[in-house]
């Protein structure tokens, strides 16, 4: 009893004072039970660890049932070596550990004999098994990470997560979506501290191969120490020093004259790629400060591009001819324009006299009738240079202050220069803006063994980020001419925002019997100064070309404060795991996640009772009941005779599974959209009546701010909930042929409250209004969405009030999958890794915000707003078939019968490396391109599906690159037109019966690969040349055609497919 009393008041220390982790720390385990020969345990036994390059020892002992385990290991090559009285000292290895990574080591000793003292013997088959979790990961050692090629601008090691089971490419083939989630829901670490940018939701930090000794990927963890998001949990491990000085020079070198032609240059005219030339050089050294004790690893880079103007960097703009730019001059004044007026707006697009001499041709060109005259009007893609400057630096201590204390300080540093890289693009640099970022990332951990059972580790982060976008006109009105082009910065310039995030972790991991608990906790303090001075310039609208000549815009706003904030906010992620050791052969992951966040203005509901009495919700409560169960299992047989036991082998096949739920957290961009309204930021608006022959002018507003029920608010619920996931897994993983791992597996997930955009009082359009519209084929012929002297009622569900957004938590989602992976660890020089997965993800919804690559395929908001249901259909994030493979061999000597030094060196040191991904099209949405539906938008409205219409698929490829059908009758597309043979507004209550996502565009094909030579300077030098083809067969990735019924791009295909890139490098080893 007092045996039992003591061990309970040390787990009750451990939850006390365990400030902590979540356990997404960047250190393993090796664990295992020590047998004599006839399979009873050895209690006390001495077991230690020792790190292969600092030869730093660990020790501990078995328990009363023979078991031990290390705790917080560091990644690395360790011998394991096993001692007991009686029995022979037996050393194995070395062991290969990762970051979260188990390794499952159970030995048998044999009594000592007069001949033997110490045994040293390999890892036995079977050391490379998941014996002890359930979890889908993909792990990737610093020699494959150094070899393997990586996009060609910046090396981005993120892109490795790509390799495994159940990731995909998300939308725009960027991102990464992980076990069906959104690319949003992806949790990014350095070390176990925080590499998440909160307001966008993407990796904060760039990190280069130099810089890594490990990267980790898990899409299904069933740890309650690894949660913030749903989707993958992505792990970067940063190199440390060793007994040895290590290091390197190098410089990474690419070129027009190695890159073919762009589809993009060639659709503007341009035959040649446009010069660039970009360097990533840099160089790294690590060492011993003081041997087996303190160690260092430093690393700096510069990534420098220049370039000539290119037309991938640029936005396309509908504009007059040079031809048509003469005509306007001599255009008849509009209704009530005065003359004054018109020179007004001449004179606002006279910048185009110094656009027309860099325009080399125009695509999709018309005519459009401006006052009776017709204009010939074209598109173009202005090239654009976009320089930049990019430094990355990390530096890293490690010391043993003592045999039981370690202590480690790490910092990464990026900053980025990148001029003319945002905002409006469509006409060079006139109207760009540029990005400024600076960020920092500094982290100091602390482990403690206070006995052989008891393990602590504690960890501080700062993360420091700032984001700046100054613009090259901050004071020209934003005017957009829709369909046509736009004059002036964009409306949400300027903006920027400071982040300050502070980290404390601590987990406590004590063994008891069969028991290795696990607690801590992780709390973070956020603070976000963000500037978003959306309308600030003042934003003008006009409908068309002739209402932008003759001066009379459709609306203004003008912004008389800004949604400056400042933001505060606490994170507290507590975690208890225990992972139970049940036999030798079975283990039991059992865990109790539990996150609260608090809520930062309440994502600024109604500001006062005013304002909520005009249906704007109140402020968002905190979610306080996100408790994430955890369970998992992984057995694995040994001893087995008979034909089963030839099946499953000795302790070389495990069963796995598991069961867990997960939460996302609310992104800042959230706070970003719901911080523009009334009264916080005052904003000015004047529809059309008004502003004739007042452009460019900023209109006088009242300074006394009024509350206009008719305005736009953009809020969320007061119950809105964090986004949840239960996912699941089941696995079978056999070695075989000794250095193979091959696994078979079903993973998926099921998701609700996924974040989407919904409406709380939307149009309504009743069947005898759009009779109406169709009777006089004018959208304009019924009410509105405001009140106006012709209609004093407007059609939305509450006419007394306007537009009431709300970003809520309200979609769902499913994923299934099955999946196959096989592993080929480094033998005779070869790694090989891959796997398939076929699986399925329906939702019904997949982003809230603007997201283009998302939206353009799949809308952010319903065709109707009272029918959730019927968007249900394959996610944008839908991809059936995916394979995704890398190898890295490094060849033997290709001249071995020559034997002299010349060619022993040119014959050695090659070795040959490569990734290939293959995956199927991205759904994607046909609409209208108008408010069919009359519900206030005209972004998710869809046609009416005629299976015997006309229909051309694209004549090369015979899939949905292109298509082309009929939109005025015998189209496979059927929707109400206008006189001109449009699509007509307000036609059609509740939308067509097209499904959402009904098609799929092309797929994606990639091969990358990597030619390397290493050759000896001297003993201790060494040179690498290398070159490396991203996309090698310059296979055109084309994403989905324009699916925007009004477009008169309708069917085409218009995005960037990429191309081959190159990397030359040398690099210096020592």
């Amino acid at each position: 009893m007092a045996n039992f009393t003591r061990r309970a008041s040390v787990i009750l220390l451990m939850l006390l004072c365990g400030f902590a982790a979540w356990g997404q720390l960047s250190r393993g385990y090796i664990s295992g039970t020590v047998t004599d020969s006839s399979g009873a345990v050895i209690a006390n036994a001495d077991v230690s660890i020792i790190n292969v390059d600092t030869n730093i020892r660990r020790s501990a002992k078995t328990n009363e049932v023979g078991l031990y385990r290390f705790p917080a290991v560091e990644p690395g090559r360790y011998m394991v070596e096993f001692a007991s009285s009686g029995f022979a000292t037996r050393r194995v290895g070395p062991v290969e550990v990762g970051a979260t990574q188990e390794v499952v080591l159970n030995q048998s000793l044999e009594v000592a004999s007069a001949a033997t003292t110490l045994e040293v013997v390999a890892a036995p088959a079977g050391v490379e098994l998941s014996k002890a979790t359930a979890s889908i990961e993909r792990k990737l050692d610093v020699k494959v990470l150094e070899n393997l090629p990586l996009t060609g601008a910046t090396r981005d090691v993120n892109q490795i997560a790509l390799l495994a089971p159940t990731a995909a490419r998300g939308p725009g083939s960027t991102g990464i979506s992980a076990n069906g989630q959104r690319a949003r829901n992806n949790n990014f670490m350095i070390d176990g501290v925080d590499n998440n940018d909160p307001s966008v939701t993407i990796s904060n930090n760039r990190i280069i191969p130099e810089a890594i000794s490990e990267y980790q990927v898990q899409t299904a963890a069933y740890s309650a120490e690894y949660g913030r998001n749903s989707g993958a949990q992505i792990m970067v491990t940063t190199r440390s020093g060793t007994n040895e000085f290590h290091g390197s020079v190098f410089n990474y070198y690419r070129a027009n004259w190695v890159e073919p032609v762009s589809l993009v240059n060639k659709r503007a005219g341009v035959n040649a790629t446009p010069r660039f030339n970009q360097n990533q050089a840099g160089g790294s050294l690590g060492g011993p400060i003081r041997k087996d004790r303190t160690f260092f690893f430093a690393l700096i880079e510069a990534n420098r591009r220049r370039e000539a103007p290119d037309a991938r960097n640029a936005a396309v703009a509908t504009i007059p001819t040079a031809e048509g730019y003469q005509l306007l001059r001599n255009v008849p004044l509009g209704q009530d324009q005065t003359p004054a007026s018109r020179q007004a707006i001449l004179g606002g697009i006279r910048f185009l006299e110094d656009i027309y001499p860099r325009v080399t041709r125009y695509t999709n060109p018309r005519n459009v009738s401006v006052n009776g005259v017709s204009i010939p009007v074209g598109q173009i893609q202005l090239p654009l240079a976009n320089p930049y400057d990019f430094w990355y630096g990390t530096a890293r201590v490690d010391h043993a202050l003592t045999s039981k204390d370690a202590l480690t300080y790490r910092l990464q540093v990026d900053q980025r220069t990148q001029p003319n890289v945002t905002s409006n693009l469509q006409f060079g640099s006139l109207f760009a803006a540029s990005q400024e970022i600076l960020r920092q990332n500094h982290a100091a951990s602390w482990t403690r063994t206070f006995s052989p059972q008891w393990v602590n580790e504690f960890r501080f982060a700062y993360i420091r980020g700032f984001l700046d976008f100054p613009e090259n006109d901050p004071r020209t009105p934003t005017t957009g001419i829709t369909g046509f082009f736009t004059i002036g910065g964009l409306s949400n310039f300027p903006q920027g925002r400071l982040q300050n995030s502070f980290q404390f972790q601590n987990t406590s991991t004590y063994l008891w019997n069969r028991h290795s608990i696990k607690a801590g906790a992780d709390i973070r303090y956020n603070k976000l100064f963000n500037n978003a001075a959306f309308d600030s310039k003042g934003t003008y609208t006009f409908d068309n070309l002739q209402d932008f000549l003759n001066n009379r815009p459709a609306a203004f706003r003008q912004a008389l404060n800004t949604a400056t904030f400042d933001a505060r906010q606490w994170n507290t992620f507590l975690f208890f795991q225990d992972d139970w050791r049940v036999t030798p052969e079975l283990t039991l992951n059992l865990g109790l996640r539990y996150e609260v966040n608090t809520v930062p203005f309440g994502f600024f509901g109604a500001a006062n009772d005013a304002v909520a009495a005009v249906g704007v919700p109140r402020d968002v409560r905190m979610d306080r009941n996100n408790w994430a169960p955890r369970a998992g299992f992984a057995y694995s047989p040994t001893g087995k005779g008979g034909w089963l036991g030839k099946l499953l082998g000795d302790g070389q096949t495990v069963f796995r599974g598991g069961w867990g739920m997960g939460y996302d957290v609310l992104f800042f961009n959230i706070l970003t959209v719901n911080a523009s309204n009334f009264p916080r930021v005052v904003v000015g608006e004047v529809d059309r009546t008004g502003l004739v022959n007042q452009w460019p002018n900023l209109l006088p507003v009242s300074a006394t701010p009024r509350l206009d029920p008719f305005a736009t608010f953009v809020n969320s619920p007061t119950d809105m909930q964090h986004p949840t996931t239960r996912f699941y897994s089941f696995s079978v993983q056999r070695q075989f042929l000794r250095n193979y791992v091959f696994e078979l597996g079903y993973s998926g997930s099921s998701s609700y409250a996924q974040i989407r955009q919904g409406q709380a009082n939307p149009g309504i359009l009743t069947a005898e209004q759009a009779a109406r519209v169709l009777e006089t084929r004018n959208p304009n012929a019924i009410p509105g969405l405001l009140p106006t002297a012709a209609f004093p009622v407007s059609r939305r569900l509450n006419p007394a009030w306007g537009s009431r957004v709300l970003i809520e938590s309200t979609a769902k989602a499913r994923y299934d999958a099955m999946f196959l992976k096989l592993d080929r660890r480094l033998a005779n020089g070869l790694t090989i890794g891959g796997n398939y997965t076929w699986s399925a993800n329906y939702s019904d919804n997949d982003e809230s915000l603007g997201v283009a690559d998302i939206v353009n395929s799949s809308p952010q908001v319903p065709q109707d707003f009272f029918n959730y249901r019927n968007e249900w259909s394959r996610s944008v994030f839908d991809r059936p078939h995916r394979v995704a493979t890398y190898w890295n061999y490094d060849l033997p000597n290709l001249l071995p019968a020559w034997n002299n030094g010349f060619a022993r060196r040119l014959g050695k040191g090659w070795s040959f490396t490569g990734t290939a991904d293959f995956q199927s099209g991205q759904p994607f949405t046909v609409r209208t391109g108008v408010d069919t539906g009359g519900t206030g938008t005209p972004a998710p409205h869809r046609p009416d599906y005629n299976p015997n219409g006309t229909l051309t698929l694209d004549p090369v490829t015979n899939n949905w690159r292109t298509f082309t059908t009929p939109i005025t009758g015998g189209g496979i597309f059927l929707t109400n037109l206008t006189t001109g043979g449009t699509p007509l507004a307000n036609s059609k209550p509740n939308g067509g019966n097209l499904g959402r996502n009904t098609f799929r565009g092309p797929g994606f094909r990639n091969w990358s690969v990597a030619a390397l030579k290493t050759t000896d300077i001297t003993e201790r030098f060494r040179l690498q040349l290398r070159a490396d083809w991203i996309n090698a067969f310059n296979h055109r990735n084309f994403g989905n055609p324009i699916a925007v019924m009004s477009s008169p791009q309708f069917g085409q295909n218009v995005t960037d497919p990429g191309g081959r890139t190159m990397l030359l490098s040398a690099k210096i080893l020592f």
